[in-house]
């Protein structure tokens, strides 16, 4: 069917696009010497840990809405929303991991238990991406998400945090 084929052809571009993209995010950010793997300050991890929280929290939405709205009964579509769903994940890794990272720099000031579970659902969300069953159970992680989200917050506040 030439749907089909469209509709397969259009993914592969997107996903080398945002390939593309994200290799020259990561070379502008080698270049401005950003490196979240290494010890940074408090002000600059603060300041980063509020972009990832909102960037989680949007993240989060658009996830929950799929646990809502389940998987649509065209084929292409159910394609697109299974591609989009996927690089939702792997965009929720990468700002998990990023939040881990910063989440170092603070320890030991913030709970480990925060650090720990920010690198355990980036894994999960990682390996979410690339599953045949990316769905399985989406309700409760994004709820463990977005108890971690909520987490993130308390120590945006107060400096603290803990899951």
């Amino acid at each position: 069917m030439p749907n089909d084929s469209a509709a397969f052809h259009a993914v592969a571009l997107v996903a080398a696009a945002r390939a593309a993209l994200q290799t020259a995010r990561r070379i502008g950010d080698r270049r401005a010497g950003r490196d979240a793997s290494e010890q940074e300050s408090e002000r600059t991890v603060r300041d980063d840990l509020g972009g990832l929280h909102v960037e989680v929290g949007a993240t989060l939405v658009r996830l929950r809405l799929r646990v809502v709205t389940g998987v649509p009964e065209n084929e292409a579509a159910a394609l697109a929303q299974a591609f989009e769903d996927r690089l939702l994940l792997d965009d929720l890794s990468d700002a998990l991991g990023t939040a881990h990272q910063k989440l170092l720099s603070l320890y030991p000031a913030v709970d480990e238990s925060l650090v720990e579970e920010a690198r355990v659902l980036a894994g999960e969300s990682r390996r979410r991406s690339v599953a045949d069953e990316y769905g399985r159970a989406l309700a409760a992680f994004t709820a463990r998400v977005g108890d971690l989200r909520d987490a993130l917050g308390d120590v945006l506040i107060d400096g603290g945090g803990g899951v």
